[in-house]
């Protein structure tokens, strides 16, 4: 079923790996965000310590599994604007994908909650409502701060 010459670098998941263990600061991924592999963009979207401008860039990058990056993205210092443009994405991997973020403001659930995807919508309701039954909503902007998984 497997090649012999299968080389674990030479897939895309080898590829994002190998990329993402040789950064070494902001220039270093604001040069990844620029790669020509969607994989290794989507990577740096995901990634906490990319730099703010670089994840407005990514934003609006064509691939959905790239702004899917920047939905996950758990910095709390994202502009709630970006997490709301994100939320009406016609893509569901980029609405899932901020479902997944544990920064995620109560607006942008509540906007999720309403979206026409109904998994969407039911996973954001069902989240919203461990939210109230645990008192803890999430910060909208201004704390850094990352949760656990």
């Amino acid at each position: 079923m497997y090649s012999e010459d299968y080389v674990r670098e030479t897939t895309a998941l080898g590829s994002v790996q190998k990329a993402m263990a040789s950064v070494n600061g902001d220039a270093d991924l604001a040069f990844l965000a620029r790669s020509h592999e969607a994989k290794i963009r989507a990577a740096v979207a995901e990634a906490p310590q990319t730099p703010l401008t670089t994840l407005l860039i990514l934003a609006s990058d064509a691939v959905p599994a790239v702004r899917a990056g920047v939905a996950r993205n758990p910095r709390a210092d994202l502009p709630v604007e970006v997490r709301e443009t994100l939320a009406r994405d016609k893509s569901i991997d980029v609405q899932f994908g901020l479902l997944k973020c544990p920064t995620l403001p109560d607006s942008v659930l509540a906007r999720l909650a309403k979206s026409g995807a109904k998994d969407v919508a039911s996973t954001a309701k069902e989240r919203m409502k461990m939210r109230k039954t645990s008192g803890g909503a999430q910060p909208a902007f201004g704390q850094v701060g990352f949760a656990s998984s």
